[in-house]
């Protein structure tokens, strides 16, 4: 039967007699039909689309406002705020949510005759608010004059205005400027940390926002007698760095001085608790005000972990201790001295230019001019090294070097691949040649580090054999007060030194050095007694060795109680300085690096209140 002949069955023809019972059956089932659609679309919308509709319905009866949290604040040891948050002037945002839609047209007028702008503000406004309607909120203007922002905010208290909102600016501020940016670093426009300390620990300095609800009449106005939902924000921790800030002052000015005087391409400074290896100060030259971080990314780099260089003489000691510890030798062991030593298979020979031994300072021993060696490192004799290196050997030399922490990054927390530090660089035991290695590595060449790495490493001398890993995040402290993180000395690695080899036979040679006696002596102080190294290493350009040098000073003090070891690396001096007698000062880590050193742990030490040396300490030589 066709569906034509179902209904006039159900229906009857006209004027034939219709079955009362077909009629009912017909209602019946057409209200059943009914039913079950209503049920149908009822269930769709109370259950299929609640989600939808309830969604909808908020944002036309409510408001959401977000409720911001302050980002953390970061601290020096002695609690000096070098980054912070505040909160001034006035942003124009808007919730297009609340914004009614035949007032769209209405608000964005008004908007730009606050504003001054003109009809075609007000429609490219309106049009925004039309593609953003179901979106949160966004900034139309990110700062007003508080003459505006009072028209403004008048317009909104008088209804005007659904869904526009004026908030406070979050600033973050760096107080002191250019002060250990390189630590602290910087956040970008979003408030995320994209250097330093503000990038390291963004999942605690970050505050969490929070919400409030508002209900909201037809036009946008909160409704009174109903109370807000409010979910707070959280604001970040705090961080507490272990910089002393008079000491990270000390060394921005003595940085500056010697840039001034010596005019280098860079400068390195650390200062680091000879025992615990944190760090209280740090300074690069180029650096940056992380208010106006800029684009160089040069003066942004934290080069004090990044760029590795051939360390020199400073890397002596560390060789001597070596032969120390495996009972190869002791200070007073005597080893033949020459000016000029040759290498089987090595075409040019190891010389002491210009620093020779004078004869009455060596012994006649066995047919030989000899040299106690402990002697032969405060004048860093060349050859007396590769003698050395010789006696142990490209294993054991490798061994030495590799079991102090060199050609393996330090542990700094603020460092790592993800901050570009860098490992230096110790070639494979395979790759070394008698010829070749010894001599070169036994005066600190064929091997790189950074300033970073040679503090640490010599630390272990300071502190009777330990190699830490370097920190500078002391702690995090939440708000409330609660402690989330708390820093400890950690060892890096075991250097198999122990504290007869460092403190008792290295000690007393490298303050030594650092006297009328050694290379150092334009270092020394009358207030204490300094023990450290001096380096100066001919640099690598176009593939050879050129005249222009890194001069550096790595050192420890007081040197029989050590509190601080220090590093001082300037690449590249540049100016033509003249001494008392007006004869130019040659360019070596004893006349750059060393008096820049020696200031710092003065000034340091007297910070610290650490009393002065007892005994008398030898005259500085100065201008050598």
């Amino acid at each position: 039967m066709s569906m034509g002949g179902m209904i006039q069955w159900a229906v009857g023809k006209p004027g034939a007699g219709r079955s009362a019972r077909r009629s009912a059956l017909w209602a019946l089932g057409l209200l059943v039909a009914v039913f079950c659609g209503l049920a149908g679309r009822l269930y769709d919308l109370q259950v299929q689309q609640h989600d939808h509709y309830a969604k909808r319905r908020a944002a036309n009866s409510t408001r959401t406002v977000t409720l911001v949290g302050t980002r953390g604040t970061i601290r020096t040891e002695d609690g000096v705020a070098l980054a912070q948050t505040t909160f001034s002037g006035a942003s124009l945002a808007v919730n297009p949510r609340v914004v009614p839609g035949n007032e769209r047209a209405v608000v964005a007028l008004r908007l730009a005759q606050i504003l001054g702008r003109d009809t075609e503000w007000a429609a490219e406004l309106e049009r925004q608010l039309y593609e953003r309607r179901e979106k949160a909120y966004y900034t139309i203007r990110r700062e007003v004059d508080p003459e505006t922002a009072g028209r403004i905010s008048a317009a909104i208290e008088a209804g005007e205005l659904p869904g526009i909102e004026l908030r406070a600016i979050e600033t973050r501020e760096y107080p002191l400027g250019n002060f250990a940016p390189h630590l602290v670093g910087f956040v970008d426009s979003d408030m995320r940390g994209q250097e330093g300390v503000e990038r390291a620990l963004e999942q605690y300095l970050a505050a969490t926002p929070g919400r409030r609800v508002i209900t909201v009449d037809a036009l946008g106005r909160p409704m009174q007698g109903v109370d807000d939902a409010v979910n707070a924000a959280r604001d970040g921790a705090d961080v507490v760095l272990t910089i002393n800030a008079g000491i990270q002052a000390i060394v921005e000015e003595e940085l500056r001085a010697c840039v001034a005087k010596w005019d280098p391409v860079t400068v390195s400074v650390i200062v680091m608790d000879t025992n615990s290896g944190a760090l209280l100060a740090l300074a690069n030259y180029p650096n940056f005000d992380p208010n106006k971080p800029g684009t160089d990314a040069a003066a942004r780099k934290n080069i004090a972990i990044t760029d590795p260089f051939e360390p020199g003489s400073m890397f002596k000691p560390l060789i001597v201790c070596g032969a120390y510890q495996k009972g190869l030798l002791t200070p007073d062991s005597l080893i033949e001295y020459t000016p000029e030593l040759s290498i089987p298979g090595r075409r040019k020979q190891i010389t002491d230019h210009g620093h020779e031994i004078p004869s009455s300072e060596l012994l006649f021993h066995n047919g030989r001019n000899c040299v106690p060696v402990g002697a032969a490192l405060v004048k860093s004799s060349n050859t007396v090294m590769t003698r050395i290196g010789l006696m142990l050997g490209c294993k054991d030399l490798h061994d030495t070097i590799r079991a102090l922490g060199f050609g393996q990054r330090t542990g700094f927390d603020l460092g790592g691949q993800a901050f570009g530090e860098s490992a230096g660089r110790v070639r494979p035991l395979k790759d070394w040649t008698v010829p070749s290695s010894i001599p070169s590595v036994s005066i600190g060449y064929e091997v790189q580090v950074t300033p970073m790495q040679m503090l640490n490493c010599f630390n272990a001398i300071a502190n009777g054999g330990k190699v830490y890993k370097p920190y500078v995040v002391g702690k995090v402290v939440s708000r409330d007060g609660k402690v989330l993180y708390q820093a400890q000395p950690t060892e890096l690695l075991e250097t198999g030194l122990t504290r007869e080899v460092t403190r008792e036979m290295m000690n007393e040679t490298l303050k030594r050095v650092v006297s009328g006696e050694g290379t150092a002596g334009s270092g020394a102080l009358k207030e204490y007694r300094i023990a450290g190294k001096t380096g100066t290493a001919h640099k690598v350009k176009q593939g050879q060795y050129s005249s222009d040098k890194i001069c550096s000073f790595v050192g420890y003090a007081p040197a029989d109680n050590p509190a601080l070891t220090v590093i001082v690396v300037v690449n590249e001096a540049r100016a033509k300085v003249l001494n008392k007698w007006g004869w130019r000062i040659r360019h070596y880590g004893g006349t750059v690096a060393a008096p820049v050193m020696s200031r710092i742990v003065l000034r340091s030490l007297k910070h610290l209140g650490v009393p002065e040396d007892s005994e008398p300490v030898l005259e500085a030589v100065r201008d050598r």
